[in-house]
């Protein structure tokens, strides 16, 4: 995948600046979340790594994705009450989310009305933007026909 060694090399330089360790297993962590498409969460890329042969704890994980956001690598995307989700950064086009609160389907939409309104807002309060991010909650068609929830419900 483009992209994956210069993230790692990224990482690396990331570690080394801070006085941390670059350790083996943070490095099979950061190849792994860069190789990912899509959203994904701790236990995802515990069972992905495990099944390379890599045995890496929950623990080390959760400790090594905060990293891998502060390098700019991967960003924090879905978040419910259960379980943070995240998704590659690097080389990725700015986008949000569409999520359904029942199958946690993720949808990721573009919307330029969007971009102008928030920096409006901003300036209206006199805020300087340095980034955001959109996640709209609600149900997807496909659980809406399941339930027959045909309303448009706001909260």
């Amino acid at each position: 995948m483009a992209g994956a060694g210069s993230g790692i090399d990224r990482f690396r330089a990331f570690l080394r600046d801070r006085s941390l360790r670059v350790t083996e297993v943070r490095e099979r962590v950061a190849l792994a979340v860069l190789q990912r498409h899509g959203h994904f969460d701790v236990d995802e890329v515990v069972a992905e790594l495990r099944r390379g042969g890599t045995r890496a704890s929950r623990a080390t994980v959760y400790r090594a994705l905060p990293l891998l956001e502060q390098a700019g690598l991967i960003a924090a995307t879905t978040g419910q009450r259960e379980r943070q989700r995240y998704e590659r950064a690097l080389d990725r086009r700015h986008h949000d989310h569409l999520v359904c609160t029942r199958c946690k389907r993720v949808v990721e939409f573009e919307y330029p009305a969007f971009e102008i309104l928030q920096h409006k807002v901003a300036e209206m309060y006199g805020f300087l933007l340095t980034s955001h991010t959109h996640q709209l909650f609600g149900l997807c068609p496909a659980c809406r026909r399941r339930e027959g929830a045909s309303r448009v419900r706001h909260r």
